[in-house]
């Protein structure tokens, strides 16, 4: 009995590390299959799990999927989602060859788990391809899935086109309000430039006029007073009954 009561509590022991390692999610899942060969072009690609991922970043940035071929060029649109357990990126596969799905996500645990997935892209022959890029994209950029097929180019040129419409109705609508505070202003700048100007005028001649009467005024006291005010103080020239005495 004490043995089997030592077997039992070894055996319990061994199994409590396997809960904690049974919590992490994984895959159970894939579109592509893992080694699978796809013979048409898809549009997109998931890995799904065992159980839900986690976003804890809110913005979807929490788990990525990316689809790179054996050269390490990127194929997926930069636009991974989540629903429930899986994960989901748009694509435009390239030339005919291995491909590899990567995936990064947060498990219902809150532990990361990260894996590839490889498959195999054998399209019929004049199948359009993908423009792989060195970088994973950005999801709305011009590269990746977006900027390989056709259709997705056309539909961002449809998209750019609404967003251009309205830049020339916010000039159309901003310049009628330009002009109309402008001109008033414009108007009244001038006359009030004008009126100055005339007054600055006005105001120096009056200046001017009363400056030279003043001058004239002045000049014409030392002319009249000067000479008689030097005969008298000058000792040199005689009085005039001085000089009659004299004789």
């Amino acid at each position: 009995m004490a043995g089997l009561g030592v077997a039992t509590g070894t055996l319990a022991l061994a199994l409590v590390p396997a809960g904690p390692a049974a919590a992490h999610d994984y895959v159970v899942s894939s579109t592509p299959a893992a080694g699978s060969t796809v013979d048409s072009s898809p549009s997109t690609v998931s890995i799904t799990f065992n159980d839900v991922i986690l976003d804890l970043s809110g913005t979807g940035s929490s788990n990525v999927l990316e689809v790179t071929d054996a050269s390490g060029l990127h194929y997926e649109d930069g636009c991974s989602t989540t629903s429930g357990p899986t994960l989901t990126t748009g694509v435009a596969l390239g030339a005919p060859g291995a491909y590899t799905m990567t995936y990064q996500a947060v498990s219902a645990d809150g532990h990361t788990v990260s894996d590839a997935v490889p498959f195999t892209y054998a399209p019929a022959a004049g199948t359009a391809e993908g423009v792989g890029s060195p970088t994973r994209p950005s999801c709305g950029s011009a590269g990746g899935a977006g900027g390989a097929s056709g259709a997705p180019t056309g539909d961002e040129t449809d998209a750019a086109s609404p967003s251009a419409s309205p830049e020339p109705e916010m000039t159309t609508l901003a310049t009628p309000g330009d002009d109309t505070v402008a001109t008033p202003s414009a108007t009244s700048g001038s006359g009030s430039v004008n009126a100055g100007l005339v007054i600055g005028i006005a105001v120096a001649i009056v200046v001017l006029a009363a400056a030279a009467v003043v001058v004239a005024i002045v000049t014409g006291r030392r002319r009249d007073g000067t000479p008689a005010e030097a005969d008298a103080d000058d000792p040199s020239v005689p009085d005039g009954d001085e000089s009659s005495d004299g004789r």
